[in-house]
This record gives structure tokens, C-alpha cells and sequence, in this order.
């Protein structure tokens, strides 16, 4: 999508619209990229699973989100970070291609203003996520030093041109990727987070944000890739029960609608 040429940000202002630090007992810090458009997937999730009462753990949620396309977006989104002081705002370009970048700015952003923080999870703003029962597992198992989700060994980068995942040998030269953890939903255990941000300083970007992260960046600074049971990033293929998320951490591709339905079918007893 064209950026306005006319939009300029004043960074000056939206900066004192984001959000506060962390205080020293966030349990969970949740991160979630979203394009600047999406009001109601971030409206669906502040009113169900995001909210702070969704869990019995002390947690924080902060969206982040590029440029906006046309002053009139720009205004309408200043009101929402104002009213809710849960929105960071990137002068990163809306696109697939600077998914990588924004999970940079996301962890740049953590490290600066969590630094106690004992988790954190970054996931899409389609997914469902049951946060008690992320809670419950991390409480259990106690991870350091790793990266939790739906683990992928064995893959190879694709080297037809055709592909939306096409890689060059310029910017990925060997034939498989290291193990990493599905970009749609991952838990970092909050020992890494500074040396993982640092990390990207100097590996080299790749623009499929979820192998560069929790894959090559996650390898450099000698970080786990670890499965947690639970989580799915497989799409929803049609099947709204929050019924399912009973036991379920993650489901993916769902619209606020869906989750706020899956919210009230979850809640009922």
C-alpha cells in the first residue's frame, strides 16, 4: 500500500501517547505486530484474551504498527493510542516483506521498557490464545533461555524465483534453515530478550521474520528451540468453538469476530 506523501508522523507527539514501562512483576509481557487498519482485531483481543483479567498472572499487552497510509488513519489511530496506551507506532512501511523489522522494533521496544519481565509472546493479532493455560504450562515447566511454540526442524529456504518465500543464496547461503518457532504465535523466556534484540544488529536481515528470529538470531546467541504442547499455527479451516480452547493454547487465523464469540463460548460455564 502507497504511504501519503503528504502524512508526515510527528514522533514527537505519538511518542507521548505510548505506552508506560513495565513494572518489575509482569509475569507475561504480550507483543502484538498489527497493521495500522486493524482496529477490531486489536478491539476483539482488548476485550477477550488480551485483557489483564483474562488470566491470573500480571501481564501487559502492546500492539505495534507501521506508518500510516493517509492522514485521516493517522488521526483515528493517534485517538486509539491515546484512549488505550497500548499502541506503539513504528516508521516502518505496512508489508510483508518488513515483518522481520517490526519484530526488531518489538524487541528493541521490550528490552528497553521490560527488562524484568519473566515472558513474553509475540503473536499475530488473528490468533485465539487461551493466556491461563499459557500461564499455567510456562509455570510448570520453568524455561530459560529459549523459545517456546510450534517447532520446524528440517527446512530448507525456497530458491524459485516464483515463490512469496523466495531466498537468494546472497541472503541465506546455506541449504536448510536452523530449527525456529512458527511466527504466528512464540514465547520467549525474558533471559534472551536484550541479547536476542542485540543480536539483530549484526546478523544479517532476512525478511521471513520467524526463521530470522527464532531461528538464525535464536542460534547466534545460543537460545533453545523448544515445542510447547498446545499451541497450533495451522489454520482454523472454519471450526469457531472457543469450546476448543478448553484445553488448546493458540489457534490461528480467526477475525475479531470469531474471537469474540470464541471468548463467550470459552467464559460460559
Amino acid at each position: 500500500v502507497p504511504v501519503s506523501t503528504k502524512t508526515v508522523i510527528s514522533y514527537t507527539k505519538v511518542k507521548t501517547l505510548t505506552p508506560k514501562i513495565c513494572s518489575d512483576d509482569i509475569e507475561l509481557l504480550i507483543l502484538i505486530p498489527s497493521t495500522t487498519w486493524n482496529f477490531k482485531q486489536r478491539d476483539a483481543i482488548r476485550r477477550t484474551w488480551g485483557n489483564t483479567k483474562s488470566s491470573d498472572a500480571k501481564t501487559k499487552v502492546v500492539f505495534f504498527t507501521g506508518q500510516c497510509i493517509n492522514d485521516t488513519l493517522q488521526e483515528v489511530l493517534e485517538e486509539e493510542m491515546a484512549l488505550f496506551r497500548d499502541v506503539v507506532q513504528e516508521n516502518i512501511i505496512e508489508s510483508y516483506q518488513t515483518l522481520t523489522e517490526k519484530s526488531i522494533a518489538l524487541l528493541r521496544w521490550a528490552s528497553s521498557n521490560c527488562p524484568k519481565v519473566t515472558y513474553a509472546l509475540k503473536t499475530d493479532d488473528d490468533m485465539f490464545i487461551n493466556i491461563q493455560n499459557l500461564v499455567n504450562v510456562l509455570r510448570e515447566r520453568k524455561p530459560t533461555k529459549a523459545i517456546l511454540g510450534v517447532k520446524n526442524s528440517h527446512s530448507s529456504p525456497f530458491r524459485d524465483k516464483r515463490s512469496k518465500w523466495y531466498v537468494s543464496r546472497e541472503q541465506y547461503s546455506k541449504d536448510r534453515y536452523p530449527p525456529y518457532i512458527s511466527g504466528t504465535a512464540y514465547v520467549m523466556t525474558g533471559d534472551i530478550i536484550s541479547a536476542l534484540y542485540n543480536s539483530t544488529r549484526h546478523v544479517p536481515l532476512l525478511f521471513i521474520e520467524d526463521v530470522y528470529i527464532t531461528g538464525i538470531c535464536r542460534e547466534q546467541i545460543g537460545a533453545e528451540a523448544i515445542y510447547l504442547p498446545g499451541f497450533d499455527s495451522s489454520k482454523n479451516n472454519g471450526k469457531i468453538n472457543g469450546k476448543h480452547f478448553e484445553t488448546r493454547i493458540t489457534g490461528h487465523h480467526f477475525s475479531p469476530q470469531d474471537i469474540i464469540q470464541m471468548w463467550d463460548e470459552l467464559m460460559r460455564e
